[in-house]
């Protein structure tokens, strides 16, 4: 089997293919949750960090608009410093609860024989006829030919 064509289908399933060599094909293990994790908290924080500048912008309208008023000043910053904290503690908690570093915890590296291999993918040409495959199909262009 070519490798190019073992690689694209293991991606095509989903799978995180790392590399190959003459004997096995490494990838990700697909029940590995920490990717998923660290990418949520990632966009999470990035919209927050958005929301919290939308926030001081419009406090800097406000105080620029209105004048300052020094209680107000010191409840909105109580407010602003509130919400950094919980912000920088997100990380230490989600690691406390799920464990000791969830985010340093790397996927296992799994690996499969190429010999195995090459047996499903005969068995899945033995069992499925060539039109029930969604990844083969014939492009025809019915368009004229020039020919200089």
């Amino acid at each position: 089997m070519n490798q190019i064509t073992a690689i694209n289908l293991l991606k095509n399933s989903g799978l995180t293919v790392f590399g190959m060599d003459n004997d096995f094909i490494y990838f990700q293990d697909p029940a590995c949750i920490f990717p998923a994790f660290d990418t949520l908290f990632h966009y999470a924080w990035i919209v927050i960090m958005v929301l919290t500048a939308i926030m001081l912008f419009g406090w800097a309208v406000l105080y620029i608009k209105n004048g300052v008023k020094i209680d107000t000043l010191f409840s909105n910053a109580k407010s602003l410093v509130l919400i950094l904290c919980v912000l920088a503690l997100a990380k230490p908690i989600v690691n406390v609860i799920y464990g000791d570093n969830l985010f340093a915890k790397q996927c296992e590296t799994k690996q499969v024989s190429m010999s195995a291999v090459q047996e499903l993918l005969d068995l899945r040409n033995k069992t499925l006829k060539k039109s029930d495959f969604y990844e083969n199909f014939e492009v025809l262009d019915s368009g004229v030919i020039y020919n200089e």
